[in-house]
């Protein structure tokens, strides 16, 4: 994974585009390129514990056989977790709900369909 920290000018502030490969998977934002460099360290130190980083969603537990964990957007913001059932399932609860948001057969599809909740929900086409 990596970081690609560019100025925004008019905003006075840098924007960091995080690749996986050659893949666009999240971008972070911060007043400096060191807040930056923090905020991909910490992702990274995510990762590297097991979690999964696509479409700006950071899944924790989905390498290290955990099956579960907080979901949270690139930049910090707890929005729920998820776990896996005794048949596989994977189900999603937003952050103060009490019942599951979504479900998938697998981590991977219910990543998607979070992203996909997540775009839904802020009027956007990518979470970021």
């Amino acid at each position: 994974m990596s970081c690609q920290i560019a100025s925004i000018d008019e905003e006075n502030q840098y924007r960091g585009t995080l690749l996986y490969k050659i893949f666009e998977i999240g971008t972070i934002a911060g007043p400096s390129v060191d807040s930056v460099r923090a905020q991909f360290q910490a992702i990274c130190d995510m990762t590297d514990a097991g979690g999964m980083v696509r479409h700006g969603i950071i899944m924790l537990g989905y390498h290290n056989r955990a099956f579960g964990g907080d979901v949270l957007r690139v930049d910090g913001e707890i929005i729920g977790e998820w776990s896996s059932d005794d048949e596989e399932w994977c189900h999603f609860t937003q952050s103060d709900a009490t019942e599951v948001t979504l479900s998938a057969p697998s981590p991977w599809m219910l990543h998607d369909s979070i992203s996909d909740w997540m775009s839904r929900d802020n009027g956007t086409n990518e979470v970021t």
